[in-house]
């Protein structure tokens, strides 16, 4: 129901089903229609209905079901004739695929995605759902173009399709600035290196949250091209939201030009510069060059999200990274923790699963969720030694992680 929290482990043995069903996909009727659940069937010939009262009852039917059954149905009804249908299957798949933490719901398509990554369950996209996404980028209405870029962006795992992605970056062009912001933020989130210069392109936007959106996606990507531009932007506004925004993609980006003025900024007056230049050392490898002068520097910073920067770039050097795991618990800082959690490589999940014994469940939540993105054979490990847990919140993070770790394999 919405508003309820669902566990992953009936959905993801449904998962299981559809996979085993593809075989049958192929004596599907002569339609060319895909298989379909038995618990859908009659959902399905609804699906079809000349009558749209009847489609948008098969709408209300599936987003109740849950899970990724209804996922190939939905591809149908998101390339609808009637723009209401389309509109709201689009915010049905990105309720599928978004499993929101406590306290948070997604009341868009738009939503959804700003919720994510961390809390998207990876199922598999049918291609009638993925092949419907890419073309309602070109849809006729706005609002179905910005919706269609971060669906895309939930359900469509990296690498991207050639066409995907030249569809996707087709939108940095958009009459309509929140279709381009969308696209921006879908070619960040699916990191589409090929992305690089059209993006750079839209840091001089006329749109204010264009500009910021570009830059953000230059930072995911990792566009080394883009330094001198985001270098501009940061000296040049400096003190406003696309300063902050310019160096937070900058140490995104981590290039080793941009080390000096990481350092530079560990001096700031204002935080969130601190907390960027900090992350800058960390994701260079440099911050083990200033490691004494970060200490020093850590006793008397008072703001706690530069404070986890700070911990983070501890944590590069190989110092223990408990102080980022305990930071989960302050909701300050929570999700900034698990960004840095998810960045970890491979190597430290041995270090981190060892939390997964934690007395607290919502640090054990974290680093299951964590854990599902380092991935690797330590983080199957200790998600898999976890398999006795009660707790029903952490065992669907465990769970979903699996799932993530499995899906990065195939």
């Amino acid at each position: 129901m919405p508003g309820q929290r669902r566990s992953a482990l009936p959905a993801i043995i449904a998962l299981s089903a559809v996979v085993h069903l593809s075989p049958a996909a192929e004596q599907a009727p002569a339609s060319g229609q895909p298989a379909v659940p038995p618990s859908l069937r009659e959902v399905a010939q609804d699906v079809d209905s000349p009558d749209a009262s009847v489609r948008r009852r098969a709408l209300r039917v599936m987003r109740e079901h849950g899970g990724p059954e209804p996922l190939a149905l939905l591809g149908r009804l998101v390339n609808d004739e009637e723009v209401g249908i389309r509109e709201e299957a689009l915010e049905v798949v990105a309720r599928l695929y978004v499993e929101p933490p406590a306290r948070r719901r997604v009341g868009s398509v738009e939503d959804a995605f700003l919720i994510g990554p961390y809390y998207v369950t990876p199922w598999p996209a049918p291609p009638e759902l993925a092949r419907a996404l890419v073309t309602v980028l070109a849809d006729e209405y706005p609002s179905v173009r910005r919706d269609a870029a971060y669906a895309l962006a939930l359900v469509a795992p990296p690498p991207l399709s050639p066409r995907a992605a030249f569809e996707l970056e087709a939108s940095l062009s958009d009459r309509d600035p929140d279709v381009r912001v969308a696209a921006a933020r879908a070619l960040g989130r699916l990191r589409v290196g090929a992305a690089g210069v059209p993006l750079v392109g839209r840091v001089n936007d006329e749109a204010l949250d264009v500009r910021l959106a570009a830059m953000r996606a230059l930072g995911d990507i990792r566009e080394k091209g883009a330094v001198r531009a985001l270098t501009d932007q940061f000296e040049f506004y400096v003190r406003g939201v696309a300063g902050r925004s310019a160096l937070d993609a900058l140490a995104r980006i981590a290039d080793a030009s941009s080390v000096p003025l990481f350092h530079a900024q560990t001096e700031s007056h204002y935080p969130a510069h601190r907390q960027s230049a900090y992350e800058g050392l960390a994701r260079t490898g440099t911050a083990k060059v200033t490691l004494d002068r970060i200490e020093a520097a850590l006793a008397s910073e008072s703001d706690a999200r530069v404070r986890l920067a700070m911990a983070f770039a501890l944590g590069s050097t190989g110092r223990p990274i408990d102080p980022i795991v305990d930071a989960v618990l302050d909701e300050r800082v929570a999700a900034q923790a698990l960004e840095y959690l998810a960045e970890l490589r491979p190597e430290r999940a041995a270090e981190l699963g060892k939390r997964l014994r934690d007395p607290d469940p919502v640090v054990r939540r974290y680093v299951a969720i964590a854990l599902g993105f380092i991935g690797g054979p330590d983080a199957a490990a200790a998600l898999a030694a976890a398999q006795t847990e009660t707790n029903p919140d952490v065992r669907n993070a465990i769970q979903v992680a699996q799932l993530r770790i499995r899906s990065a394999r195939s």
